[in-house]
């Protein structure tokens, strides 16, 4: 992959949340929005979402290409964004049109930013960033047509539509814009070209496709940054952006296989958030933070592995303090009973959203991510403690492996001394996680109420263990072969589900109850090759990328979560389409079989 192409603010890009088919110009703010209307002039469409995906076409981390296929009842429409520098060319072409629609474009200023549109021959719009000419080769100027401040272009009755932008007056014909925008679609496809075999490269495509397209501009963040659904952006409930703490580390470890910068960005945007008292929210968004509440620590294991691929000792100092802070906030705060473990929780803070709960069982069921997980269905919560009254083994390991990661890079910084302290740390918790919630009978560790007693219902968390560098060998291998390995339990056609599969609450396939989820996948495959469960490793591999192919080349789908025993994605209400950790699965796949 080239440099050339690495992901900037600076430039044309897919950043508007509002539509999939609409590029803006940073700093300048001018944008230019494809829709659909009618022989007489009646918009029909002039914003495309998620419903309307058909399917997601390449997309270069600069924008340099970009393209995107959208269906409505009456018609099919590809819509393609080629840019250089300041200079953008679209292409949008009805490929099936009963309803006899017409493309159009209407240019106007991204929301926050100031500038005049007038329309002509061509548009002339004027910004505090310089001035920008806008034409529609083969086609009419540009009218007043949409509403005010804005210019719209439309295209012939049975004709595609093309659009050039450039700081530069004078014309420029269709020939030079179709040849300008295939010039950057063949350079895409030898950018995104990274395997040999059709199912990898599919894998990759749709892996790094749901990244970028999720990647908008927050006016209030004053950033680009990916977003767990760009969908989740437009109503209201978050603001203009919406970050979840694993989620948004999760987005940063799969766009490090396409743009470094892209990588770097989501990670500076989540710890941008952090709070008062240190620690990363479970929720960012553009109304506030959960100030009551984290969730899992994923983020020094994500960061160092940016770290070992990049060997970059600045980003890593930057980011270093926030997460070691995050790190120790945990023993203050989630240690409700004193005892050396940890314990989900939620703190006695209000609420930046009636909506969202805080200091409750289920608050702190958020703070795992697991929101409505069968692992903690008749758990208490201590009021006075603000945790659950179950010391958790996901968790635990979590934490482990934040000291572990840690560790190394205050190494890599040369600060020998947080490394000792960090690794005392570690072997404090795996001390403990050893002593206390290993079950000899049961042959894994589980999480285990304040009374001692052991809570037995089985979820993929109760490997974590291995993330966290906890489990003695004999131990991780009699977890692997007795219950992961068990197609009663975690074993099938489809891995891993989030519950076993002889749980009561498997059969509901309703979120955490025993569906597919990315991140759990992701965490448990790292366990097995921490440990050099190498085999297992691959056929998990070959499973993952089974199911997450599946609903990408029939569908042009991502999902949020698949079905534990079909592999299906689009049978849940929730489960989102295009959910970019969906990918993880893909990227497991890659892993294993992209040698």
């Amino acid at each position: 992959m080239s440099s050339s192409h690495e992901f900037s603010v600076n430039g044309w890009n897919t950043f508007d949340v509002r539509s999939l088919a609409a590029a803006v110009h940073f700093p300048s703010g001018v944008e230019i929005k494809i829709g659909l209307m009618s022989n007489t002039r009646e918009i029909r469409y002039r914003e495309f979402r998620w419903p309307e995906l058909a399917r997601l076409g390449p997309h270069m981390p600069d924008c340099s290409y970009a393209a995107v296929t959208l269906q409505t009842p009456e018609c099919r429409l590809a819509v393609e964004f080629a840019s250089e520098g300041d200079t953008l060319a679209v292409r949008a072409t009805p490929t099936r049109n009963s309803g006899m629609l017409r493309p159009f474009a209407e240019v106007f200023m991204y929301s926050g930013f100031d500038g005049e549109v007038t329309p002509g021959p061509y548009a002339l719009v004027s910004t505090q960033n310089g001035e920008f000419s806008i034409c529609s080769p083969g086609g009419g100027p540009a009218e007043q047509l949409s509403f005010p401040g804005a210019a719209t272009f439309v295209a012939g009755i049975g004709k595609n539509l093309l659009i050039w932008a450039s700081r530069q007056s004078g014309t420029v014909s269709s020939d030079e814009v179709e040849q300008f925008i295939d010039r950057k679609k063949a350079e895409a496809e030898v950018w995104e070209k990274h395997y040999d075999k059709p199912e990898l490269q599919a894998a990759y495509e749709g892996m790094w496709r749901s990244v970028i397209w999720n990647t908008i501009y927050a006016p209030s963040l004053g950033r680009p940054v990916t977003v767990v659904s760009r969908d989740w952006c437009v109503d209201g409930n978050y603001g203009d952006f919406v970050l979840f703490e694993w989620d948004t580390f999760f987005s940063a470890l799969q766009a490090s296989t396409g743009s470094r910068e892209l990588a770097y960005n989501n990670v500076r945007a989540v710890l941008s958030g952090i709070t008062e008292r240190g620690f990363v929210p479970s929720i960012y968004c553009g109304l506030g933070k959960s100030r009551d509440r984290s969730m899992l620590p994923v983020g020094s294991m994500i960061v160092y592995k940016l770290y070992q691929k990049y060997q970059d000792k600045d980003f890593l100092a930057e980011v270093f303090p926030a997460l070691l802070g995050w790190h120790n906030w945990w023993m203050t705060a989630r240690d409700g009973n004193g005892d050396g473990l940890l314990e989900w929780g939620s703190d006695n803070f209000p609420s930046p959203h009636p909506q969202w709960q805080a200091y409750t069982l289920q608050a702190a069921r958020y703070e795992s991510g697991l929101d409505n997980s069968p692992m903690y269905d008749d758990v208490e919560f201590d009021l006075e403690k603000c945790t659950m009254r179950l010391a958790d083994v996901g968790l635990n390991s979590a934490y482990a492996m934040d000291a572990w990661a840690l560790a190394h890079m205050a190494v890599e910084l040369e600060d020998y001394e947080t490394a000792e302290k960090l690794r005392k740390e570690h072997n404090q918790i795996k001390q403990k996680v050893n002593e206390l919630l290993w079950s000899e009978e049961d042959g894994i560790y589980l999480n285990r109420r304040w009374n001692g007693e052991f809570y037995k219902r089985l979820a993929p968390t109760l490997f974590y263990p291995l993330i966290g560098r906890i489990a003695e060998p004999d131990r991780a291998k009699r977890m692997v072969r007795d219950h992961l390995l068990s197609e009663e339990e975690f074993w099938g056609e489809h891995v891993t589900p989030s519950i076993a599969r002889n749980d009561p609450a498997f059969a509901d396939q309703e979120y955490w109850r025993g569906r597919i989820w990315g991140p759990m996948n992701w965490l448990v495959y790292e366990g097995l090759k921490a440990y050099n469960f190498d085999l297992v490793a691959r056929e998990m591999g070959e499973k993952c990328l089974k199911t997450f192919l599946a609903e990408w080349l029939e569908e042009s789908h991502v999902h949020e979560n698949y079905n534990g025993a079909t592999g299906e994605g689009d049978d849940a209400r929730y489960s989102e389409p295009v959910y970019f950790w969906g990918g993880l699965l893909a990227l497991i796949g890659l892993l294993e079989l992209g040698d």
